[in-house]
């Protein structure tokens, strides 16, 4: 699938509207500066998700995601945050089931970000990118609920978790 796929018109986002994420995403390929992209991932996390709903759109953002993250060498939290939260919500939300069709398009772009993962974890040193790195690991990889409390540890959260231990 392309980002010209004519599908992309026909699709439900987070606020179970139509939403093509095409456009912010083909916008995202072609971004310059940091700016941009900070706000196209705006758009992004607020479109493609909506207070624990996710779409169609949604799910087929995920590996297209991927595939401009790896183009564009972008190993940053706002890709790996929306990619893990929206396969999190696939899961533990109310949300529509992925269908047979995109099952394997899907899977593709999940296993493609384990991959992208993994080559790029050892050399992250910020907190929040290594934190969301290991989240969508775990959400990636099947672990859905270890990969939402991750997600969740931000640090005053990790204090107050470690004091209780």
């Amino acid at each position: 699938m392309t980002l010209d796929d004519p599908i992309w018109k026909d699709l439900e986002g987070g606020y179970r509207t139509e939403y093509d994420a095409s456009v912010p995403l083909k916008w995202l390929e072609n971004s310059i500066t940091i700016e941009q992209t900070q706000e196209i991932f705006e758009e992004l996390w607020d479109e493609l998700h909506h207070q624990g709903d996710v779409g169609l759109a949604s799910y087929l953002a995920v590996p297209q995601l991927i595939r401009i993250a790896k183009k564009k060498g972008l190993f940053e939290w706002n890709i790996l945050g929306l990619c893990a939260l929206i396969e999190q919500q696939r899961h533990l939300g109310n949300n529509p089931a992925l269908p047979d069709q995109y099952k394997q398009y899907y899977t593709n772009g999940l296993s493609e970000l384990r991959g992208y993962i993994s080559a790029n974890i050892n050399k992250e040193t910020d907190d929040t990118i290594f934190r969301m790195a290991c989240a969508a690991l775990a959400t990636c990889s099947g672990r859905i609920k270890l990969g939402k409390a991750i997600m969740e540890l931000e640090e005053d959260v990790m204090d107050e978790f470690l004091e209780q231990f």
